[in-house]
């Protein structure tokens, strides 16, 4: 009988070519493509609207001078904010009664409107729901304020030109450089936990499907138990790092479109602790440790499961467990200790994760070489519980052996 790493190749390469070269793998590639054009076409053709729909409309019940003053004050104010996050200023025409009229036009659906300003910038009267003042009411209270200061210093006769603010470039500031970094930390956090979403569920229906055929049962006859599960684990990481690479090139091939055809693209001058290529080594072996953690522990999972509903059933709360997981781990950035951070680095289906943001913030390196140690003892000890579970529940065929020996890479002697 073949040794464990020897029979464990054999079955990575039956999967990995059974996987690459068949139809549904180019179009399970192409699939983020066409979901990530959609939303954003979607999204372009709809920001106007949802723009219009997040502003709120404020209507200005006062004389042509008061509205003047405040439409002044908040075009002076937006061009130092993002227009969003102000209110838009409706003037309506005052009638005899104003708190009926503000009445009124809150309980008229066509208009639209969230709240209206009423009296003079000396003495405003905002009305409206309670849950308009931490957002509408302190915006008003900024237009009102600049409208008042304005027409202080305009009665005062005194004008204040603009002042040019006088530049003293440096290389770098400390804030500056976290914030990159923990940019860089989290943006990372998010596609090695993508990606492992997207390719290692697909482990989870492997062995149902196999079960069904009768496949697995002449594998496990062949070769040992543990190998087809680390071959079918090492298949689908090299199928994950075709995807990889094949997005990978098409998004730098695309940006290199952009910078060529507009210069306002460009890599940020600040890069993580590590700097770039220690980074990204560490990354790819991060992303290599996390799908290995979650690739075999759902391939335990879906050798449970006797059927592809099963796996259905089983779907919802593993996504949900990985997306609790990702919550754990974005907990590292931004922390500078505590209870939570150290459990986000030593529970292992979260250590990767936080690792990788570790090195995005942190320019220490050893700590890296315990980690992966560390994620590399676990994926042994969950692929050896996922096979012997398979054995005894599934195969019926319990075993003699210790769960762990440092001999399990030795090829077995031949009978």
């Amino acid at each position: 009988m073949m040794g464990l790493f020897e029979a464990a190749w054999v079955i990575a390469r039956r999967d990995f070519i059974a996987t690459v070269y068949s139809r549904s793998f180019i179009l399970f590639l192409l699939i983020p493509f066409v979901v990530f054009g959609a939303a954003l076409f979607t999204s372009v053709l709809t920001d106007d609207e949802q723009r219009k729909e997040m502003q709120p409309d404020v209507a200005v019940v006062a004389d042509s001078a008061t509205v003047q003053a405040l439409n002044q004050a908040r075009t002076r104010l937006a061009a130092s904010l993002p227009d969003r996050i102000l209110p838009d200023l409706r003037a309506v025409a005052p009638a005899e009664n104003v708190p009926v009229q503000a009445q009124r036009l809150l309980a008229d659906e066509s208009g639209g409107y969230s709240a209206v300003l009423s009296g003079t910038i000396d003495r405003p009267v905002l009305t409206g729901p309670t849950k308009i003042d931490e957002v509408i009411g302190e915006r008003i209270q900024l237009i009102v304020d600049d409208a008042r200061r304005a027409a202080a210093l305009s009665n005062a006769n005194v004008n204040l030109p603009a002042v040019q603010v006088e530049r003293v470039v440096t290389a770098q500031a400390a804030g500056n450089l976290q914030m990159i970094r923990r940019g860089i930390a989290r943006g990372t956090q998010m596609i090695v936990f993508t990606v492992s979403v997207l390719l290692a569920t697909l482990l989870l229906s492997n062995l149902a499907e196999e079960k069904t055929n009768k496949v697995i049962e002449v594998l496990a006859a062949a070769v040992p138990l543990d190998a087809v599960f680390l071959g079918k684990i090492i298949a689908m990481l090299g199928t994950s790092f075709v995807g990889l690479a094949l997005w990978g090139g098409m998004f730098t091939l695309g940006y290199l479109f952009v910078q060529v055809v507009q210069d306002w693209m460009t890599m940020p001058e600040v890069g993580p602790a590590v700097g770039w290529p220690a980074f990204i080594a560490l990354v790819l072996l991060y992303y290599g440790a996390n799908y290995m953690l979650l690739g075999s522990l759902f391939l335990g999972v879906g050798a449970q499961a006797s059927n592809i509903r099963e796996i259905q059933t089983l779907s919802m709360p593993v996504t949900m467990l990985q997306v609790a997981v990702f919550l754990v781990a974005a907990t590292v950035v931004g922390r500078e200790g505590g209870w939570l951070t150290w459990f986000a680095f030593l529970f292992p289906f979260s250590s990767p994760l936080a690792m990788a943001a570790y090195g995005a913030t942190n320019a220490t390196l050893w700590p890296h070489l315990l980690a992966l140690l560390w994620q590399g003892i676990w994926v042994v000890l969950i692929i050896r519980l996922s096979a012997r579970m398979f054995r005894r529940t599934v195969l019926k065929s319990g075993s003699a052996e210790r769960f762990f020996s440092l001999n399990f890479w030795r090829k077995p002697a031949s009978e």
